[in-house]
């Protein structure tokens, strides 16, 4: 659900979903077609009753979602028996619970096999979340909106600590009077949660820390980045069976996590909210844009992507990591960081294609610059290469620091993450200025997309903040 953002760790009770940990996933790039077994519909055969956490970010847009809220406001009043009229306070919060209530069960239905909504009846299950949200005040409310025909609830996997709840088909009905589509939903990431400072990496609790002025800086552009996004249609076509593979792929790293996760059905790209995501306790280190569905959009889909209707671009930092070493120790390097000679000659002996093995020198070379000393870095799980059988990766891993032995002393050093601090204050920056002119760009790590119009412009503007903050130009494709 996600609601605890910026505190510390939640103890074995609290109810935290594991579903957030998509958003820190790296985009999925290895796509291909369904392997021939699978059905193209990514459903399973059997649905756990474990649902998808309530997750107070989750809301509609507007006029849709005030009107349906209201409808459903009134049919439970028509069978709400009060004593006394709520306070204006009591009103206001009762409103944004049955909104988001209404919201996360659309999610659902929209988006997750089995359409279940789980939340916590306690009275501490959602400690340090907003004044309106309480498990007491999400009981009361969902067995309201069950007594009025628009919800079911039972106990949830976990017992007595948590209940589950789907839409019927009144509230279905009633929706699409209201003119409720899957295109009504969007993600409203609250403040506190636009910095986020974690115990190691992405998939660590994060740590509570005092906010400083960089750190209100950083929040105060998010949150105008997002609310700008918002307003924008982006949009991305996709044929059924691109969209089936992408998402039986989705589903299978998700299952890698937990085999009882809800299955996702349609991607999820109502969540346009970014948030910087820092990691081992320091805000020196990492720091990238994450939250956003394009960032987990397959590379080669992400052409079709549209803003407002209008064809779009993108442009990245060649060899961004490898480039930022060189240029740190003032060498203006050009050439191309993934060339080794020896794999290119083998794909010519071979009559493999041209640049075979480069995607997975790539991920090697990334994997070099991340590790740690205390290991093997070029032993790190890579998925989708392999250089057998004609290499090893000692062998390639001896190749690359060859091929850059004046920053070869850096590898196995963890210098990635203190890197990624640097390419992320580089995105930030650039989708800040970007949007003080009304230009749309949506970030992806250490490359951009926007409007075929405006390429021009992202294309000097990520050269000035690149040379105004190392002294070299980059290299951008």
């Amino acid at each position: 659900m996600e609601y605890d953002y910026a505190t510390a760790a939640p103890g074995p009770d609290s109810l935290v979903s594991p579903v957030p940990l998509d958003d820190q996933a790296e985009p999925i790039n290895d796509i291909q077609a369904l392997p021939a077994h699978v059905s193209k519909v990514p459903t399973p055969s059997f649905y756990p009753q474990r649902g998808t956490w309530f997750d107070e970010a989750i809301d509609f847009r507007d006029p849709e979602g005030d009107a349906v809220t209201r409808e459903v406001l009134a049919l439970i009043a028509a069978n709400e028996k009060r004593e006394r009229r709520r306070r204006p306070i009591d009103k206001e919060n009762h409103y944004i619970i049955v909104r988001k209530i209404l919201a996360n069960g659309f999610r659902c239905h929209f988006h997750r096999h089995p359409h279940l909504v789980a939340y916590s009846r306690k009275a501490d299950g959602y400690t340090g979340g907003p004044s309106w949200l309480s498990g007491p005040a999400l009981a009361r409310t969902v067995d309201l909106l069950v007594v009025a025909g628009l919800l079911d609830t039972r106990l949830g996997k976990w017992g007595e600590a948590s209940s589950i709840y789907h839409i019927k088909p009144r509230l279905y009905i009633i929706a699409q009077a209201c003119g409720i589509t899957t295109h009504s939903l969007t993600l409203r990431l609250p403040s506190g949660a636009l910095v986020r400072l974690r115990e190691a990496n992405s998939e660590t609790p994060h740590l509570a820390f005092e906010p400083t002025d960089e750190t209100r800086y950083w929040t105060d552009e998010l949150e105008a980045y997002n609310a700008f996004i918002r307003q924008q249609d982006i949009d991305l076509a996709l044929t059924p069976d691109e969209e089936a593979a992408w998402l039986w792929h989705w589903n299978e790293k998700r299952k890698g996590r937990d085999q009882n996760l809800p299955v996702l059905c349609r991607p999820e790209r109502f969540k346009t909210d970014l948030y910087r995501s820092f990691n081992n306790g320091s805000f020196e280190e990492g720091g990238r844009l994450y939250g956003a569905w394009w960032i987990n959009t397959p590379k080669h889909l992400r052409g079709r992507i549209a803003i407002n209707g209008q064809p779009t671009v993108e442009l990245d930092y060649s060899g961004c990591a490898i480039r930022m070493l060189y240029h740190e120790r003032g060498i203006d390097y050009r050439d191309d960081p993934y060339w080794l000679e020896s794999l290119a000659a083998h794909e010519a002996e071979a009559g493999l294609k041209t640049n075979h093995y480069r995607e997975g020198v790539k991920a090697l070379m990334q994997a070099l610059i991340n590790g740690n000393s205390d290991g093997r870095p070029e032993m790190a799980r890579i998925e989708g290469f392999t250089f057998k059988p004609a290499f090893e990766r000692p062998q390639v891993r001896r190749m690359i620091e060859e091929k850059h032995a004046l920053i070869a002393d850096a590898f196995g050093t963890g210098a990635g993450l203190r890197l990624q601090r640097k390419d992320s204050d580089l995105a930030l920056a650039i989708i800040t200025e970007l949007r003080r002119h009304g230009i749309v760009v949506l970030p992806i790590h250490d490359s951009f997309i926007t409007t075929d119009r405006n390429r021009d412009y992202l294309f000097d503007l990520m050269n000035t903040k690149y040379n105004g903050m190392f002294g070299f130009n980059p290299i951008i494709k």
